[in-house]
């Protein structure tokens, strides 16, 4: 038998996530989660070798927007 310990969204890839409560699952995964990338001028950029990126935290707004430690993605 397993049991779920807990449930995380990540809305940007590569930054720390957010617990939620429930999630519906879809075909294409849990919505919210994984919308949008950091992209350098080397591609996508992902924590495995910008270990900081851990230090800000990705998180739906009311909206459904992205936000990097409370602030717009797009800000």
């Amino acid at each position: 038998m397993y049991r779920v310990e807990g449930l995380w969204r990540y809305p940007v890839k590569s930054l720390a996530g957010e617990p939620i409560e429930r999630a519906v699952l879809t075909p294409t995964g849990i919505p919210g989660d994984r919308i949008v990338h950091v992209r350098g001028p080397d591609g996508v950029r992902t924590s495995r070798r910008q270990h900081r990126m851990l230090g800000l935290r990705g998180t739906l707004g009311p909206d459904g927007q992205p936000l990097v430690n409370g602030l717009p993605w797009q800000s």
